[in-house]
């Protein structure tokens, strides 16, 4: 006895397409939800100078941390993205998370400026206030919730077509 079966693939094989052509959209949403999470927490890490500290643009470095996608870093197989302060409105934003030597001495001028004057005779070591790094620490687990949370959101909206395909 032979049984013969006509079976049509072409909806599976569709719906496999559909799936391929979401991943990408929704690896990118789910990272940036993420990345907010990340990014929010370095923000209230983040120190904020004072004027009288010596800082020119108090809560600068704050303002300018970012989340953003890494167009470069990314491929078909992964979406990069990065969180981090915008150096041109933060320039040392990286020996505050790092830590420095001063070698010069500061001082405020009677015009109320900052200003760098001569040259210490040993220089000294200021110490590090990180942000960014134990902020990654601290809000890991609850980025992954919230990405989770939101690929289970985003997942059936993409499939089903509806909302903005390019919404993240």
């Amino acid at each position: 006895m032979t049984i013969k079966a006509n079976v049509d693939f072409k909806d599976a094989i569709a719906g496999l397409d559909k799936l391929s052509e979401v991943r990408a959209k929704l690896a990118r949403s789910m990272a940036v939800a993420g990345g907010k999470v990340l990014r929010d927490e370095a923000k209230m890490r983040a120190p904020v100078g004072t004027d009288e500290g010596g800082s020119k643009n108090p809560g600068g470095l704050q303002r300018s941390i970012y989340v953003a996608y890494r167009d470069k870093a990314s491929t078909t197989a992964k979406q990069v993205y990065a969180v981090s302060w915008n150096a041109k409105k933060a320039p040392h934003g990286h020996l505050v998370e790092f830590g420095h030597w001063q070698s010069h001495a500061r001082y405020k001028g009677k015009d109320g400026n900052w200003y760098t004057g001569a040259k210490l005779a040993a220089p000294k070591w200021v110490p590090a206030h990180p942000f960014l790094r134990p902020a990654m620490d601290a809000s890991m687990a609850q980025a992954r919730e919230v990405m989770l949370q939101r690929g289970r959101e985003r997942l059936p909206e993409l499939l089903a077509g509806g909302g903005d395909a390019d919404e993240l």
